[in-house]
């Protein structure tokens, strides 16, 4: 830190008169902290919930559908030696 960066600061944290706080500010601090913990929550609780939900809907399509099975032949084998 370069000595007239250092000298502000000294003087700014050395300065009598601080700032006051008002005294409600905790108490919104806690509000607001508690309504970001909800909607997190409930972010990943509902991706959570499409996960799951994209996973059964793949497993339901897989067992249905066959999709890993190659499709039948459309031409059939040449007949030799009849």
């Amino acid at each position: 830190m370069s000595d007239r960066k250092e000298r502000d600061v000294r003087r700014l944290l050395d300065a009598e008169p601080t700032p006051m706080v008002p005294p409600d500010l905790y108490d919104e601090v806690v509000r607001r902290g508690s309504r970001l913990l909800r909607r997190r929550i409930v972010a990943r609780r509902l991706v959570w919930w499409v996960a799951v939900c994209g996973f059964l809907a793949f497993v339901v399509w897989v067992a249905v559908a066959d999709p890993f099975v190659p499709p039948p032949a459309q031409v059939t084998p040449p007949l030799h030696g009849w």
